[in-house]
């Protein structure tokens, strides 16, 4: 297979196992959405396990374009630069497939950014939900049992009812 062809073809391995991890990242949000705790683990797994094969796939792309450059370079061409070093009839293909993507890959940080803030969100509503329950948060009057006010200075007032009260 022609070097420029094999670019091609990873590349398009490339799209496929990123589309794939769209999919997972937006399961995963319906995951950290409904609280399925279980399934997101299984989910992260199944991350993991396409992430692999993107860096797998990776090296192979970085080995073709490091042929096509000639290892004459210092830094690693963009690929409008690649493109000029291919034959016509691939630089439209390989062009293409970049900008796929490349908006492939900005779906990707969107769909990471929204669950870093649904995951932030969730984990403040567990903090809040912590404090109430150990009284870490509350300030303000407290009553004594003869219904004197106590001082405002005491530090972790139960929040929890005494029911033999």
């Amino acid at each position: 297979m022609e070097i420029h062809a094999k670019l091609l073809s990873v590349m398009e391995a490339l799209i496929s196992h990123h589309r794939e991890l769209v999919a997972l990242e937006q399961e995963k949000i319906k995951l950290v959405i409904d609280q399925d705790w279980h399934c997101l683990e299984e989910m992260v797994e199944k991350s993991r396990t396409v992430l692999k094969k993107i860096e797998d796939v990776e090296k192979q792309r970085v080995e073709i374009v490091e042929t096509i450059e000639g290892n004459m370079v210092d830094t690693p061409l963009i690929l409008s630069e690649l493109s000029d070093k291919v034959p016509p009839d691939c630089k439209t293909d390989i062009l293409q497939a970049g900008e796929t993507l490349r908006s492939i890959m900005v779906e990707l940080k969107n769909l990471n950014s929204r669950s870093e803030q649904l995951i932030v969100s969730s984990l403040e509503v567990v903090d809040f939900t912590l404090a109430l329950l150990s009284g870490a948060s509350s300030k303000g009057r407290t009553y004594s049992g003869d219904g004197e006010e106590r001082a405002e200075g005491r530090e972790n007032p139960s929040l929890v009812f005494d029911v033999k009260a």
